[in-house]
């Protein structure tokens, strides 16, 4: 029987290494857009790298509401899914900042070098932190197996 896990436990399932999230927008149209991003914790935020221009981007300026989903896709399955608010940080220095994050935690195994590399690309011009503030969680533990 699944648990609905506690807030650490949450938090610690969302930090846990390399997983990847499905982050979930709506565009103009009223058509949802959903695609495996990259991502890291800020306290219960979570931040995305995205350029301000994608389908992400344009359909966070006409609806910030988000939802983001991530997963252990090993039964009997656990996942976190994260439903909230975007704020589009255009800030270079929280871009910075915030890109450096997501980085160290998908990248820092392969090296400064790469990280580095990675940061160029995701400090260029465009490209902004999406901070998601959370208003409503759904965290299911795997119990068993």
């Amino acid at each position: 029987m699944p648990e609905k896990m506690t807030d650490d436990q949450r938090r610690a399932f969302l930090a846990e290494g390399t997983r990847t999230a499905v982050f979930a927008t709506v565009r103009p149209d009223g058509r949802p857009h959903a695609v495996p991003v990259w991502f890291a914790l800020d306290g219960d935020d979570i931040l995305v790298n995205l350029g301000a221009d994608t389908v992400k981007g344009k359909a966070l300026k006409e609806n910030p509401r988000v939802s983001v989903v991530a997963d252990d896709p090993v039964p009997p399955y656990s996942f976190v899914s994260v439903e909230g608010v975007a704020e589009i940080v255009s800030d270079p220095d929280d871009v910075r900042l915030g890109s450096e994050l997501i980085a160290r935690r998908y990248l820092g195994e392969a090296g400064q070098e790469v990280i580095d590399g990675w940061l160029a690309y995701a400090t260029s011009p465009g490209k902004v932190i999406v901070r998601v503030r959370p208003e409503h969680f759904v965290a299911i533990a795997k119990v068993g197996g």
